[in-house]
């Protein structure tokens, strides 16, 4: 399987279950969401507003997707959302590359292993996602946010690393195949 592959995968609609837990707070919180994702095509214009914004010309791009979930709640409040992720893989790898979305750019790398790990990274914080397919139709995914500066603590002179401030478990079941 190739990045292409992997992210073919991708397209159709999801049931996922969320686990997560904030470090240092002492509490979990579990949800349910339904996550619809579609290919896009390279004239879609928030496609080629987020190449423009990144300087990236749009023919490097592979399978840009986009993502769209609501969760599933009693109440009337269902936070919901939508994401671009746009892969731009890397002429001399392809196994490595940049992931574009509106909010910023983060580095991907498709390992060996047949998963997806992805990185951003901003000045006090990072973002590392690591994604995996049990089957086709049963995808992990584990996502850990890490927050502090990176550089020397000035008493002790050590290197000062990020902490994990969350860690979050997601499993999603494919309900509906991909639109042919």
């Amino acid at each position: 399987m190739d990045i292409h592959q992997f992210l073919e995968l991708f397209v159709g609609r999801w049931r996922s279950q969320r686990s997560d837990h904030q470090f240092g707070e002492g509490n979990g919180n579990d949800s349910r969401s339904v996550i619809e994702i579609t290919s896009l095509s390279l004239n879609d214009p928030e496609l080629i507003a987020t190449c423009q914004s990144h300087d990236i010309d749009i023919n490097a791009v592979v399978l840009p997707i986009k993502i769209s979930w609501e969760e599933e709640s009693l109440n009337s409040n269902k936070p919901k959302g939508n994401a671009l992720l746009v892969p731009v893989p890397d002429p001399e790898m392809p196994s490595k590359g940049v992931i574009l979305t509106k909010l910023g750019k983060g580095v991907y790398e498709f390992g060996a292993d047949e998963a997806l790990t992805i990185q951003t990274v901003t000045a006090h914080a990072a973002i590392e996602e690591r994604i995996w397919y049990g089957n086709p139709n049963l995808r992990f995914r584990v996502a850990t946010l890490l927050q502090g500066d990176r550089g020397s603590d000035r008493q002790t002179d050590r290197q000062t690393d990020r902490q994990v401030k969350s860690s979050t478990f997601y499993s999603e079941i494919r309900s509906t195949a991909p639109k042919a």
